[in-house]
Order: structure tokens, then C-alpha cells, then sequence
């Protein structure tokens, strides 16, 4: 589940958020804050997708650069707050 995770969160980085590069490029290590693409805006876009998404709740206070920084960051982070049974909602 969690390599889906991250497949799913790029394909939402590369698509929805404009990912400037090309998409081999947007590697599970990559700071999304220092290339630019996470600003305050998209960040609210991200947290939106994974609440609505994968069903979690994403508060104030975890959006923080610990929890968003890398796809690496966002997979762990939305790994903690799914339960063990949970599955993303179907598109």
C-alpha cells in the first residue's frame, strides 16, 4: 500500500500541481519545497487530495515541512493516520 501511496501523490504533484520538471525527475527524496511546488496553496491543495482521498484527517498543525517536504514524508505521514483495513476511495 504505501509504494501506492507515493505513485498516487506524484501522479497528483505531476498532474494537478504542475509539477515543473520531467516526472522521473520527481524522485521519493525530492524537496517539494525547495523546487518550488509546494507553496501555502498547493499545500492546501495536497492536504485536500489526502483527506478526500484516503479518508484521513490532516489538521493545522500537521501541515507542517516534516510531514510534506518529500513524497518519502507524505507517504509516512499518510501511512500513520490510515487505519490498518483502510483503502483510498475509488476514483
Amino acid at each position: 500500500m504505501t509504494s501506492d501511496i507515493k505513485n498516487e501523490v506524484r501522479h497528483f504533484i505531476i498532474e494537478e500541481l504542475e509539477w515543473p520538471g520531467d516526472s522521473d525527475q520527481l524522485g521519493d527524496g525530492v524537496s517539494l519545497i525547495d523546487e518550488g511546488v509546494l507553496d501555502s496553496l498547493n499545500l492546501l491543495e495536497l492536504a485536500h487530495f489526502l483527506q478526500s482521498h484516503y479518508r484521513i484527517r490532516v489538521e493545522d498543525i500537521d501541515v507542517v515541512a516534516q510531514n510534506f517536504e518529500t513524497l518519502d514524508a507524505i507517504e509516512a505521514f499518510v501511512a500513520s493516520r490510515l487505519p490498518t483495513s483502510s483503502s483510498p476511495v475509488a476514483q
